[in-house]
């Protein structure tokens, strides 16, 4: 297989659920488009940010070709499959080839913390389930296991290892696994907060949760950091971390649909277990979006 050359911003969409807490397949095709409009070089479906853990196999499908779709080939689409149970994350493999993805997103078994032995098993069995480029993903806060940079570089002799998402937020760990890989993966982070500081390593990309409800901002900020305009990253950073310190008032990803709801991106409440943010917490992203000048800083770049 000829690996992909998959590089700059793969924002990973949220899922929109309407009053009855149904998808809405509409608004959500809006948003993806949206995304593309301000730039996006990649979409991902079903990642946790969209939820895919309170989602069944059908939904997940739904969200699937409706994401194909509206991409139409003009940026690759990687879908999120993964589970605890190795025959879903199968299922869920073949959705994805028949849908007509380009890659999938690959998270260790969740919940049951496995070792670097059994963590590095499984994506050595994983990858014979699909013929699509794998990107694999380290997240040790969320997963309990830290998918190291000496594990990347075996796994990466694997023909349809193409990428790996490091969400560790350790930039010596990102820093060696860049040195080690960057030649033969694509490597990206999983926060835009970490784009200015690992691009000059040999980051090629960031898995964005804040793209799809901040404009132009994520895409002018990249641009800036990978050109080495100093000036431009300065005037856009403080609102680029406030939107991620937003996404923390709470629960995180019932956080990053706090901020799109506040901003005007009417998506809805996560699903339980997580759940809407309460009032003072709903208060607390306004004040911070608004003390960053948030809004306007958006606008400045429509």
């Amino acid at each position: 297989m000829t690996k992909p050359v998959w590089q700059g911003i793969h924002s990973v969409l949220v899922t929109p659920f309407d009053e009855a807490g149904a998808i809405d397949i509409a608004r959500y095709e809006a948003l993806a488009q949206t995304n593309l409009d301000n730039g996006a070089d990649g979409l991902i479906v079903c990642g946790s940010t969209g939820e895919f853990y309170a989602l069944s196999i059908a939904e997940r499908r739904k969200l699937i070709t409706a994401t194909v779709s509206v991409a139409a080939g003009k940026v690759p689409v990687l879908v999120g499959v993964s589970d605890l149970q190795f025959d879903t994350v199968k299922e869920m493999n073949g959705i994805a080839e028949a849908e007509g993805a380009d890659g999938v997103l690959a998270l260790p078994p969740i919940y049951a913390k496995p070792d670097a032995r059994e963590a590095e098993h499984y994506y050595r069995q994983f990858a014979k389930t699909t013929a699509l480029p794998i990107m694999l993903y380290n997240s040790p806060a969320r997963i309990g296991v830290n998918i190291t940079p000496d594990m990347v570089e075996r796994l990466a002799e694997l023909p349809n290892v193409a990428a790996i998402k490091d969400s560790s937020a350790d930039i010596q760990q990102v820093t060696e696994l860049a040195r080690r890989v960057k030649d033969r993966l694509a490597v990206f982070v999983g926060y835009e907060t970490m784009i200015r500081s690992t691009l000059p390593i040999g980051v090629t990309g960031v898995v964005a949760m804040a793209h799809q409800l901040s404009g132009k901002l994520v895409r002018n900020y990249y641009d800036a950091c990978a050109q080495g305009n100093q000036a431009e990253a300065d005037r856009l950073e403080p609102a680029l971390f406030a939107i991620y310190a937003c996404f923390k008032t709470g629960s995180f990803y019932a956080g990053i649909k706090a901020v799109m709801n506040e901003l005007g991106f009417a998506v809805g409440d996560p699903r339980e277990p997580l759940l809407p943010f309460s009032q003072s917490q709903q208060d607390a992203v306004r004040s911070r979006l608004e003390a960053a000048n948030v809004r306007s800083v958006i606008a400045s770049l429509k």
